[in-house]
């Protein structure tokens, strides 16, 4: 943290400095000032955090100095001081938005005092600041990636990049998004995981675009070294930011047709290939995702697919008969889907919500993959914990909404009695095996609060738990 003392007498401020200094290793004073006029130039130098300022000194005052700096720096802070314990000072003050004001000679107490104060009221305003602009930063992704950026997204991702000239996506499967990050990490970028896939917006200060491209290639090319199984299709960049969702379908696109040939790791699509030859990949593209589980890879597909046919003027009928060919192939690898007409989806949304069922009954096929045995598994090895049925549907892979009706079918029991049961059971186990409090037990089966554990073994059992543990002795 940055603090500046701005003092007309040397002592005053050699002695603040000195105190600061001696007492906190993380502030540090990068400027002392003898008046007004210089505060204003080391303000403006070092955009401090926090500013000493004394009322009396010739020339320009404390007040107006800070009306100065505080047009131009709203984010830094002042602790105002003086000689003259004068309530008109004050109150001029607290126009300006000073919260601090001591009297000299300051005592070192009030002083420090003071500064930590404004130390925790920054820190809490950053804290607020970095929250908002993380939400701010997925709301821009997300309308550049639906193609729904208004005159407020525009604002908001001016305000944040005053810099950025250009923009393009990666979409990269195959890789440690982690890793992928920290190597990101002196970048401009902002990130999504979808699924397996990860899609990373990047933004640039360069207005040349064929600089920008190369830039692109550039660090593809580094990710994939750094990440071999790595698969990065590339999206052309673009300066307007109403026309970066084409740069996003361009790099979905290009990530499909790179899994598709198998033979380089990175690139551009092949824009100039025939538009019927693409439809054919994504047609592929999607049976693939679909017979391999990946409900967000098949619907991603899916939209590009539905772009595609929507430039080629196609019909919903073309739509139900791929639909129909897709059902007979999942037929034909053993999949019942005898109950489901394709013949009455007409909107986009239609047949989007079939691919989520044709690849949720293609999970429920896979020998070992079957989801309910996933979710025991995971309630067995997470009982201790917290956590939610969306938890488990999105471990799963499966929508909170079928998950719930599937566990019940084959289960006989709901997500939550199933849970609860296990929990009882195990914590039966602690009481007849150890000597564990029933607080430590409540704990141990993942129940905060001992009291609300208590009831709920009463309810299950029909005794307490404290009763339970007396009929073994």
């Amino acid at each position: 943290m940055k603090v500046i003392i701005v003092d007309d007498e040397i002592i005053e401020r050699k002695a603040m400095r000195k105190l600061i200094s001696d007492s906190f290793t993380h502030i540090e004073v990068v400027a002392e000032a003898a008046n007004g006029r210089i505060a204003i130039e080391e303000a403006k130098k070092h955009q401090p955090d926090i500013m000493f300022m004394d009322i009396h000194m010739p020339g320009i005052d404390g007040l107006e100095a800070i009306r100065h700096i505080s047009a131009e720096l709203p984010q830094t802070k002042f602790i105002m001081v003086s000689a003259y314990d004068s309530f008109e000072y004050a109150k001029q003050a607290m126009k300006q938005g000073v919260k601090e004001y001591i009297l000299k000679p300051s005592n070192k107490q009030e002083t420090l005092e003071s500064l930590l104060r404004l130390e925790k009221e920054i820190t809490k305003e950053r804290m607020q600041v970095e929250q908002t602009e993380k939400l701010a930063k997925q709301q821009i992704l997300t309308a550049i990636l639906q193609n729904e950026v208004t005159a407020d997204i525009k604002a908001m991702y001016q305000k944040l990049f005053r810099d950025a000239q250009t923009a393009y996506f990666f979409v990269i499967t195959g890789s440690d998004h982690k890793t992928i990050s920290d190597l990101l990490a002196e970048k401009t970028y902002l990130a999504k995981e979808q699924g397996d896939k990860l899609i990373v917006m990047l933004l640039s200060d360069k207005k040349s675009l064929h600089h920008v491209k190369a830039d692109a290639l550039t660090l593809a090319r580094y990710l994939c070294q750094s990440q071999p199984e790595a698969t990065i299709g590339i999206g052309l960049p673009n300066s307007e930011l109403t026309k970066l969702s084409i740069s996003y379908q361009q790099a979905l696109l290009a990530s499909t047709q790179l899994t598709a040939e198998g033979r380089v790791s990175y690139g551009f699509p092949l824009l100039q290939e025939h538009e019927d030859n693409t439809v054919r990949k994504l047609e592929k593209a999607i049976l693939e995702a679909i017979t391999n589980g990946r409900i967000e890879q098949a619907t991603d597909y899916f939209t590009l697919y539905y772009e595609h046919l929507t430039k080629q003027e196609k019909t919903v009928r073309n739509l139900r008969e791929w639909a129909l060919q897709v059902k007979h192939a999942l037929e034909d690898k053993g999949v019942s889907l005898r109950e489901t007409n394709v013949l009455e989806a007409e909107t986009k949304t239609d047949f989007l919500e079939l691919i989520r069922y044709f690849t949720e009954k293609i999970i429920l096929q896979g020998e070992g993959n079957d989801p309910i045995s996933k979710a025991k598994t995971y309630i067995h090895d997470h009982y201790r914990e917290s956590f939610s049925l969306e938890d488990v549907a999105d471990y799963v892979e499966l929508t909170p909404t079928y998950f719930t009706k599937l566990f019940k079918d084959q289960t006989q029991q709901t997500f939550i009695d199933y849970v609860t049961d296990y929990r009882i059971e195990k914590s039966k186990e602690l009481l007849r095996q150890t000597n564990l409090s029933l607080k430590e037990i409540a704990y141990e089966v993942g129940y905060k609060d001992p009291n609300y554990y208590s009831r709920v073994f009463k309810k299950w059992t029909n005794i307490s738990p404290k009763q339970f543990r007396s009929t073994l002795k």
